[in-house]
Formats: structure tokens, sequence, C-alpha cells
């Protein structure tokens, strides 16, 4: 199973940029669902993120300006020349455990029976607990306890286990309903043994391609994601990348495209409420025919 990541921060500050140097007028408007629940999350939260040091943006209308911001952070060039407006927002935190850890191995047991990790455990400091275990949170749909790791400089790193977390949007919105729920302390456990992570890659961000104010709209998007921890610490580097362009007249007209499997069937004239042929379609049927439909 492949790492899902998403970071929503920078996704916001970059709209915050571009509206602070460029678009000093209209309001975000979304074409789905989806894109809407951000935007909601986008009001709710956008004050906050304005707030955040550990945060930095650039707008501007030159690829080669921001393509210099991003390999100047430690990113590869993204933007291709383009017609418009872009913006590029970096999310870049380096923390410090509270308590170092110590290099131990993890033995899964199943799916991967036998296999060993490199891992880290933390142990407990009476003087400043280096960690926090919230007992179970069954309220919000997660049956495991919620770890908080602490640093020295007052960042927390959070941990919960989950065999198959959302992806997208829900990935965010799911985990920051935890940091809003009740949490009674679970004072047992004695350290926590986590493990060495090494995350880099693409944040499921297409989603938010059509979004627009009126006059512009999102054509490109792009999220690249880089996360280690050991014993010593953890670092979280993400880079999100923009471009606007300018709406050729009237409402922005975006197609609806089924790109998530889906359910389908068939009716026969005169019988609308009598189901056919019902299917479910996944991404291993999406492929040209092989043949013609009168071969079948």
């Amino acid at each position: 199973m492949t790492s899902k990541v998403l970071d929503l921060a920078t996704v916001a500050h970059a709209l915050i940029e571009l509206r602070d140097a460029f678009l000093s007028y209209g309001k975000w408007e979304g074409i789905n669902e989806q894109q809407q629940e951000f935007l909601n999350w986008y009001d709710l939260n956008h004050a906050e993120i304005k707030q955040l040091d550990s945060l930095e943006a650039l707008a501007s209308t030159s690829h080669v300006e921001l393509n210099r911001f991003l390999t100047d952070h430690g990113f590869d060039e993204m933007f291709d020349q383009f017609d418009g407006i872009g913006v590029a927002s970096i999310l870049d935190i380096l923390m410090e455990w509270a308590s170092e850890g110590r290099v131990t191995e993890i033995i899964r047991t199943e799916p991967l029976a036998g296999k060993n990790f490199y891992g880290q455990k933390i142990p407990k400091d009476v003087s400043y607990p280096a960690f926090q275990v919230d007992a179970d949170i069954y309220e919000v749909g997660y049956e495991h306890p919620l770890v908080r790791l602490r640093t020295k400089t007052g960042h927390s790193l959070w941990l919960m286990k989950a065999d198959e977390p959302p992806s997208g949007l829900a990935l965010n919105i799911s985990a920051q309903a935890l940091l809003h729920a009740d949490r009674s302390k679970e004072p047992s456990w004695t350290g926590v043994v986590v493990p060495m992570l090494e995350i880099d890659t693409d944040g499921d961000v297409e989603w938010l391609l059509g979004m627009n104010d009126g006059e512009y709209y999102l054509e490109q998007i792009f999220q690249k994601f880089k996360l280690r921890a050991n014993e010593k610490g953890a670092r979280v580097k993400v880079a999100t990348g923009m471009v606007f362009a300018r709406a050729a007249c009237g409402p922005i007209e975006v197609p609806y495209t089924f790109d998530d499997p889906f359910v389908g069937f068939f009716t026969q004239p005169g019988h609308d409420t009598l189901l056919l042929a019902a299917f479910w379609a996944d991404t291993d049927s999406w492929r040209k025919p092989s043949g013609s439909l009168e071969d079948l």
C-alpha cells in the first residue's frame, strides 16, 4: 500500500499570497462539493495560517522567478512557462525530540510477519513529557490511542494507527477532527516506539483544479511532500505550486469527470425503473477496448 500525503496549509497560504499580491477582490468559488468543503475549511483557518512562521510564499507572473524560489528551498523546478499568475508556498519545519530516542527494531506480525524495520524508542521523562498518549477516541471513528511526540521548540508530531485512512481532503479533515475531540490521558505507557520514516512523494491536490474567483481559475496545481524522522527528530518540507489563468468570459465551465471508481447500470426504453447489468468499474477496467462493439 502506498503512503498518502496532503498538506492544506500551503494550499491556503498560496491563495492568501495570491490575493495579497495580485487579486484584491472576488471570492473563491468551488465547482464541486469537495472544493466547497475545502473553502469552508479555508474560511475557518486562513487567519491563523497567516500567523505561522513556518510558511513562506511567492506569487509571480514569471516561471523563472518561481522556480528559483523552489530551488532556493531545496525543491526541484516545477513550473513551466505559463500565461497567467503563478504562486508557490513552502512549509519547512525542523524539530528535535524533547528526549532523544534510541535506535531499535520493529518486527511486524501480520501481514508482513517477521519483517524488520528501523525504529526509535522515545523514553518517558517525568520532568518534561517527551510524549503524550491519549485514550482511544471512538467518537470520531478511530479505535487507537493518539500519540503526541513533543519537541524542544514546542512543535508536536501526532501519530495514530490507522489501517487505511481516507485520501485527499478527507485525510486532512478527519485528522484535524482528532485535535478537537475530547481526549483523556493514558499514563500506563513507559515509552513509545516509532518507525523511522522517509517519505518523498506527491500530494493529492488535483481535485482543486477549476476553483475560481470568477475572473481567474486554477489551471495547474502540484504538491511535493518530503518527510524524514529518526531518533533525533523530524523534518517536514512541502511545496505547493499553482497557476491561475484568466477565464475567457462568463462563468467557468468545467466538465464533470469520472476520475474515481464508479457504479453503473443499464435500463431499457419504457422501463426506467428496472435495472439491468449493474457493475462497479475500478481503474483496472479503464482502458481502450480491444475490439469493436460488434465483435464483443
